[in-house]
């Protein structure tokens, strides 16, 4: 055979099965070599199979139908962070105290008669002379000037039969419904909150043995505990003023005739909103 066409037939091998013929023995032992690893990688792969099998087979059993779900991971919340606290307001000086008080007391009550008396001056002095008035049984008619009623006092009947006239009640029925619509824990509020200006103006009366707190709380006591008359309130004329003809009318502190005037229906109105801001104040604790 022509040299030529050995060669050519050594190519035509060389070129399917990648290797030059000369070295048969080494493509022999090559193919032998990738059968053991093909082997191996069957082994391998019927292990990695085997254990699939079995992990899935034991989440049958655990967690199979008609069992729970596994339960999920814990995860620990963060703490809300925690808002800082907001100072609070600095008050102003007793002196310069009007017009805190004024927005203060305004915003609880809508009556045309208060927010009259609030546009005053002193507030804070107004509001301690007149506590301390009452605390003591004094009538507070000079530190509540502005309240006062422009009409005169008036009687009727003769005798006998001497008795109020229902007009001079009428006189104090503005006031009345002043303090009817105060808002009792409105009130109470603001006076906790202002506590330290009406403390600076009530310490200017120099009563050491009382504080504000203590003269609030007595007066507001009085005015609940004076006693309710019948009507008509009987009267016996006296020179230049008039007198209760029942002995235990006549015998009240000058604060408590003071609310008498009011008549029956408005001090009941004033009694109840006294009792409504001691329960408050007493209500939140120290220092009333």
């Amino acid at each position: 055979m022509p040299d030529d066409e050995v060669r050519a037939d050594e190519i035509e091998e060389e070129d399917a099965w990648g290797e030059d013929p000369d070295e048969g023995g080494a493509a022999v032992a090559e193919t032998a070599d990738s059968a053991t690893d093909g082997k191996r990688r069957n082994m391998m792969l019927a292990l990695a199979v085997a254990v699939l099998i079995a992990a899935v087979a034991g989440w049958y059993f655990v967690y199979g139908p008609g069992k729970p779900p596994p339960p999920p991971p814990v995860v620990e919340a963060e703490p809300e962070p925690v808002a800082p606290e907001e100072p609070e307001p600095e008050l102003p000086a007793l002196d310069a105290s009007d017009p805190f008080l004024r927005s203060l007391l305004a915003a609880i009550t809508d009556n045309p008669d208060a927010l009259a008396w609030l546009l005053g001056d002193d507030l804070a002095r107004r509001i301690a002379v007149a506590t301390d008035n009452v605390a003591d049984g004094i009538s507070p008619r000079r530190a509540l000037a502005a309240l006062s009623p422009t009409e005169s006092f008036r009687a009727e009947g003769d005798g006998q039969e001497l008795h109020v006239h229902p007009a001079a009640f009428a006189r104090y029925d503005a006031v009345a419904a002043a303090l009817e619509g105060v808002d009792s824990p409105g009130m109470a509020r603001v006076i906790r909150e202002v506590l330290p200006i009406l403390d600076a103006a009530y310490a200017e009366l120099g009563r050491p043995d009382r504080t504000f707190a203590g003269a609030l709380l007595e007066a507001l006591d009085r005015i609940a505990a004076v006693p309710m008359p019948e009507p008509p309130v009987l009267l016996d004329e006296q020179i230049m003023r008039y007198e209760y003809r029942d002995p235990v009318l006549e015998d009240l502190d000058d604060a408590s005739k003071h609310l008498l005037r009011f008549g029956p229906e408005n001090q009941a109105k004033v009694q109840e909103a006294a009792r409504g801001l001691a329960e408050r104040l007493r209500a939140g604790g120290a220092p009333f």
